[in-house]
This record gives C-alpha cells, sequence and structure tokens, in this order.
C-alpha cells in the first residue's frame, strides 16, 4: 500500500513579527527565514519520514529544485512532478511570540494542473492505495473522481476551506482530514459547536467517509469504522505551529499504512504534532519516525 499525494509545493517566506499585522498598519519583523513547505510537500515529508511509501505529484517552478531535494531526502519517490517556467507557489507567514501563524498563499507552479496529468498521475494507483489530496492546487475534483473510478482511497484536506468545497465530488472521499474550523463549514455548523455534534453531523452527511477531527490544544477526535475515538494533545512548548496539521495528517495515513490501530496511529500522530510544534519552520521541523518513538518512551 502506497500513498499518491497530489500536493502543493511552496516556499515559504517566514517573518517573526511582534504581533500579526492589522489593517492598515506597517510593523517591522524582527527576521525572515526561508522554508520549504506547501500543504502537499509538507505532507508529504511527514509520510516519508514516518516510513509509508510515498509518491508526491505537483509542480514547482524555476525557484523549486531544492523542494525536490528534500522530498527525495525524505524517501518520498517524485519522478512525476513537473517542472514548468515561472514561479513555484509560495506563501508570506507572520509568526507571533505565542507561536501562532497567519498566512497568505500565492499559487503559482500549484496551480498547472491539467486533467490529462492527472490521469496519467492515476495509472500508478492500485486499487486500495491512498490518494491524498488539499486544496492548494487545482484540478482537485478531477483527482477524486478518477482516483475512485480505480479504487483507491481518496483523503481529502480541504484546506484553505473556500466555499466552492461542497461543489466537489465529496461522496467518492474514504477519509475527511480536517480541523475545527474546516470540519464545521463542511458540516453546515459553527466552530464553536460541540465537536462530537460536528463529527456526527459529518458522519451523517459522508456515510461513507472516515473522519478525523483535529482541535487543536483539545486534541483530536475521529471516527472510523463507525467507532469514535479521541487523543488529547502531548504538552509542549510551542514554537512555531505552520505543520502542525500537516505532520499529523502524514503520521496517520503512514501508521495506517502500517496496518497500527487507529488508538496508536492517534498517539503517534500526536506526539509527532507535538514535535513539530516545538520547532521553527514547515517541513524542517517535522520528525522522523525514531525521534517519534524516542519521544513516546519518554512521555
Amino acid at each position: 500500500m502506497k500513498v499518491l499525494n497530489f500536493g502543493s509545493l511552496n516556499i515559504d517566506r517566514v517573518y517573526n513579527v511582534t504581533h500579526h499585522v492589522l489593517p492598515g498598519e506597517t510593523i517591522t519583523a524582527a527576521d525572515l527565514n526561508t522554508y520549504a513547505g506547501g500543504k502537499g510537500l509538507n505532507q508529504s515529508i511527514a509520510l516519508g519520514r514516518a516510513g509509508a511509501e510515498t509518491v508526491h505529484i505537483g509542480a514547482i517552478g524555476e525557484d523549486g529544485d531544492f523542494l525536490l531535494e528534500l522530498l527525495t531526502g525524505a524517501g518520498v519517490d517524485t519522478h512525476l512532478v513537473r517542472r514548468i517556467g515561472g514561479s513555484s507557489g509560495h506563501a508570506i507567514i507572520q509568526v507571533s511570540p505565542d507561536g501562532q501563524n497567519s498566512i497568505v498563499i500565492f499559487g503559482g507552479a500549484n496551480r498547472t494542473f491539467t486533467e490529462e496529468y492527472v490521469r496519467e498521475c492515476l495509472t500508478q494507483a492500485d486499487k486500495g492505495d491512498y490518494v491524498l489530496l488539499q486544496n492548494e492546487t487545482n484540478e482537485i475534483s478531477a483527482v477524486i473522481t478518477e482516483a475512485a473510478k480505480r479504487g483507491a482511497k481518496v483523503v481529502f484536506n480541504p484546506s484553505p476551506i473556500t466555499e466552492d468545497i461542497l461543489s466537489l465530488p465529496l461522496k467518492n472521499v474514504s477519509l475527511f482530514m480536517v480541523n475545527e474550523i474546516e470540519g464545521a463549514q463542511l458540516a453546515g455548523m459553527s466552530p464553536d459547536d460541540e465537536p462530537r455534534d460536528i463529527l456526527d453531523t459529518l458522519s451523517v452527511r459522508y456515510p461513507n467517509a472516515d473522519i478525523v477531527l483535529t482541535l487543536g490544544s483539545r486534541g483530536v477526535i475521529c471516527k472510523v469504522g463507525g467507532e469514535v475515538f479521541s487523543q488529547p494533545i502531548f504538552r509542549v512548548t510551542p514554537v512555531d505551529t505552520t505543520a502542525a496539521g500537516d505532520t499529523f495528517c502524514g503520521y496517520f495515513l503512514a501508521c495506517r499504512c502500517k496496518g497500527m490501530s487507529v488508538p496508536d496511529t492517534l498517539r503517534f500522530a500526536s506526539a509527532a504534532s507535538a514535535i513539530t510544534v516545538s520547532r521553527a519552520g514547515a517541513a524542517p521541523s517535522i520528525p522522523a519516525w525514531y525521534e517519534t518513538t524516542a519521544f513516546l518512551s519518554e512521555s
């Protein structure tokens, strides 16, 4: 079993600030760091470092070769990644002293998928493989539809959440990976509603899908195979939360590929996410499998 990730490849420009800039305000950043990022890349890095067989599918511009180097260094297969003229996708990220972030994304090469490219790449998907995608690329509808036709298990992380999400063929999704804001919007509810109510509403709306609902400091709750599970967070000192959700997603799928139980999967994914939060940057902060097992043995 492998994971084919139709994922974004971004260059993150991270500005450390005293507070997130307000409308009409100009502030001075303490420093600037440039990292590899993008939800797709982060999730592939997490999958690769967790030991899952992972094929990344995406596009980079003339400035993106170091993104491929990072992926291959994590054990990710990149032979389907396309190079185009122009700019790779990039993100401008403000990080405040408490580790919270706000992000502006430019799609760049991530928005150059075609239906032909999607079909070509999915010829490498076997029945039962996971096909993972987020909402930072185009042709999402084609990916979901074609992957389902081939008997792959579609995993959708609808981030960033947009108004057109509900127009996608979501009945073909096998697993939703959502945070409380995304989950509430898919359910037609408020993020202030009880997580269990959001989870139950999503399960009724998408009865053929498993649901994983991450809740930030409140941990995670999920319904897999009709059974509900939960896991609290591991307490760490936050440095940068940028890739926390992506790490959780990648580790969750990697653990499922390994045949681990849902409780153990949640424990490993939560531990890996905690390690990520305690480090700076997006992709560079994602731990290797041995680091996560060591963290768990000490917790």
